[in-house]
């Protein structure tokens, strides 16, 4: 009897629930409001909308009372700021433009049609859009799926690019009468006479020159020369297939063997297999002044203020010893590319609309207003970080130069990273939207059969004596597939089988 009173309380609460999202969906094509007022800039009739924004002083600030002046005044959009603790998406409280963290979770939303698809608003008024379509770009507006039909959520753009770039230290090169590299092969010479010029450079710390600097995670502390010799026609399903490491992909070897050469040479430190990354050993040598020049992301040198690892260059060798960034890793077709796998992003924070929303479009012009880059500026130029951090939600960081923007050498050093090109294709399952492959270790545990074997492998070859790369690399990457990469190999591709080949899109 209890067990058939729990069946009819659930089916009940079933029924109630399906009553209820009908009852939504009802009021929602009842209220929704007609966009024949819009001229495309501006309503002729004030619209009302709530915007989620991260604590009270955000909304008492005078950042906020800008932007709600701004955009009531220029599109006639009166906006109310909700804290957002006081939501709820379930209750229907959530405030039209809302903001999330949780991707499996909206997404789960949307599915229940409890979040606006917003697609058909983008493409409708795409002339009215403009300046967020340009600040976004595919790549976060089409972050929940390449399905340009479907757009339940947009991503935040990311002004800081990921690319790393190569450091090299521009004084030792003005000593030198050396112009800056943008070759592989000018930047071998520059670290062949960095070595060769250790007394001059150095005086009595001579024996601690470190031409190029890596550690022990060469596929990370060298990842441009790697970057640089994979293919950049290499089909999808490779891609896809060696994208755990990219140490299985063809290309890898060629750059275990560049840095063979550099090692015998005396390029880079000889006990570079014990530094380990992460680690004060991986900046200690730069910050002393030792390193002619090392691969990092562009804000490494400049970033923790006071304490950023220019100043403590500074601090040992004076103002006159800096580093400049540099692109030196060309590939096949005289390119810089980062190759980075292409997935779905599901980290971070997400805008979204609820369904409880009356006026899609008005969101969207609003969130048009707050990405035009002449905005962006007036209000960051008005407000403090942790007020227009709350209140830009299409922009994480400084725009356009990210958080560095005016430190001295930072502002360079993007320019640089921003000319490199990622690769960032293969991994999407494109002819399946919104679907994508998923990393593999999902159902299996990576750390017990692939234990630290990537970096085991790298320096091992690496190390390999004079005239035995061939021999070395042929017996340490049978070790190196044995210890699970090529298992995972082999998993990914029976995957992409499943999914491209067979169109099995089970479990999703």
């Amino acid at each position: 009897m209890k067990f058939m009173d729990k069946t009819a309380m659930t089916i009940s609460r079933r029924i109630i629930s399906l009553v209820l999202v009908l009852a939504m969906i009802f009021a929602l094509c009842s209220c929704a409001k007609s966009n024949d007022d819009f001229d495309g800039k501006r309503f002729a009739t004030t619209r009302h909308i709530t915007v989620m924004v991260g604590q009270e002083s955000d909304i008492e600030s005078k950042c906020a009372q800008y932007i709600h002046d701004s955009v009531l005044n220029e599109l006639n959009i009166d906006v109310t700021y909700v804290v957002a603790d006081q939501y709820d998406l379930v209750k229907g409280t959530s405030p039209d433009i809302s903001y999330l963290d949780l991707y499996n979770t909206i997404t789960t939303y949307y599915r229940m049609n409890s979040v606006v698809n917003i697609a058909p608003y983008l493409k409708q008024y795409s002339d009215s859009l403009t300046d967020l379509t340009v600040l976004l770009g595919d790549e976060y507006i089409y972050s929940c799926s390449d399905d340009a039909s479907e757009v339940w959520y947009l991503s935040p753009k990311n002004t800081d690019p990921q690319a790393r770039v190569t450091f090299i230290r521009i004084d030792w090169l003005d000593k030198l009468g050396l112009k800056e590299p943008s070759t592989r092969e000018e930047f071998h010479n520059c670290l062949i006479a960095f070595r060769d010029n250790a007394d001059l450079l150095l005086g009595d710390d001579s024996d601690k020159m470190i031409p190029f600097f890596i550690d022990g995670d060469p596929s990370v502390s060298a990842k441009p020369l790697f970057d640089s010799m994979y293919d950049p026609d290499i089909s999808s399903k490779d891609l896809y297939v060696n994208g755990y490491n990219r140490a299985t992909q063809q290309g890898y070897s060629d750059g275990l063997r560049i840095l063979n050469d550099w090692y015998l040479e005396g390029l880079i430190p000889s006990d570079f297999y014990n530094v380990r990354p992460y680690t004060r050993e991986t900046y200690e040598a730069i910050e002393s002044g030792y390193v002619g020049a090392f691969c990092a992301k562009y804000d490494y040198l400049y970033k923790n203020g006071n304490d950023s690892h220019i100043n403590a260059l500074h601090g040992s060798c004076g103002e006159e010893a800096d580093y400049v960034a540099v692109n030196t890793f060309e590939n096949s077709k005289g390119e810089y590319t980062s190759w980075q796998e292409d997935y779905l992003n599901e980290e971070g924070t997400k805008i979204y609309i609820p369904a409880t929303c009356s006026d899609p479009l008005a969101c969207l012009v609003y969130l048009n207003w707050i990405s035009d880059p002449q905005n962006i500026t007036e209000v960051q130029n008005l407000c403090d970080s942790s007020a227009y951090e709350n209140l830009l939600l299409t922009c994480n960081g400084i725009y356009p130069n990210g958080y560095l923007e005016g430190v001295s050498g930072a502002d360079q050093a993007r320019d640089v990273a921003m000319a490199v090109r990622n690769v960032r294709y293969g991994n999407k399952c494109v002819n399946y939207n919104p679907f994508a492959f998923e990393y593999v270790d999902t159902d299996i545990d990576l750390n017990a059969i692939y234990p630290d074997s990537t970096r085991k492998f790298a320096c091992s070859v690496i190390r390999s004596p004079e005239g035995r790369f061939d021999s070395v690399y042929s017996e340490k990457a049978d070790e190196y597939t044995r210890s699970g990469a090529y298992y995972i190999y082999i998993i990914r591709d029976k995957e992409w089988d499943k999914v491209v080949v067979n169109g099995d899109l089970n479990p999703w």
